[in-house]
């Protein structure tokens, strides 16, 4: 929690430091979803992953360096995740691990066509992601049940973010929409056991970073 609040305190120094330069400081609330995987599953299981959808979204502030050039930190609620399989004796288990995490990004926006009620723009950054929850949903056969993954999940993810989307002037305030590719560089899975039904299973690997996109649309006051 505390290196959390040094990033919150971080972030507003940045939007509120450059007074000076005369910009305008915008709050606002977005909302979505995320499309996930990781670059690798583990050995154990198999390689025919799928994408996980999971809920996005959160509030952002926006500080205008100029008319055209923004900086835009965020603090975002994402839900992460893979579909994937293994075999336990010869039977098909089907998982579906979720990523929880309270994400961080620090976006350099870019929008092109000023003065107009419609602005497409872009935007880049870094972000960082704390994990606040990890379950392994396992079914095969008749059997379901949760598994919490917390102990092999890394608690922390560094990743670049990458995006493009537009701004429309309505209402008083401003409609948002973004659509963003991240990249993840930290392992998101151990290496380590976990029990399935008093059944232990291994992970084995060590190249398990997240990636995915996120779509959300939000509102700028």
């Amino acid at each position: 929690m505390k290196l959390c609040s040094l990033f919150v305190a971080a972030f507003m120094l940045a939007a509120t430091g450059g007074g000076a330069l005369g910009g305008e400081i915008s709050f606002g609330a977005k909302a979505g979803f995320a499309v996930s995987n990781i670059t690798e599953t583990p050995e154990e299981w198999e390689d025919d992953t799928s994408f996980r959808a999971g809920f996005a979204g959160g509030a952002f502030l926006n500080y205008a360096v100029t008319p055209a050039f923004s900086l835009q930190p965020e603090l975002l609620y994402v839900s992460r995740g893979v579909k994937s399989t293994l075999y336990d004796d010869l039977v098909l288990v089907e998982l579906e691990a979720s990523f929880d995490y309270v994400e961080l990004p620090v976006l350099a926006k870019y929008s092109f066509l000023q003065g107009k009620d419609f602005r497409p723009c872009v935007y880049a950054g870094p972000c960082v992601a704390f994990a606040v929850g990890s379950e392994l949903e396992v079914s095969a056969l008749l059997f379901s049940a949760g598994v919490d993954f917390s102990s092999l999940t890394h608690t922390t993810d560094f990743a670049a973010v990458a995006g493009a989307g537009f701004d429309y002037e309505m209402g008083g305030g401003t409609l948002t929409f973004d659509a963003r590719f991240q990249r993840g560089f930290t392992n998101v899975i151990l290496t380590g056991d976990f029990e399935i039904d008093g059944s232990t299973q291994t992970i084995s690997g060590d190249d398990f970073k997240n990636y995915g996109f996120v779509f959300m649309l939000g509102y700028l006051f």
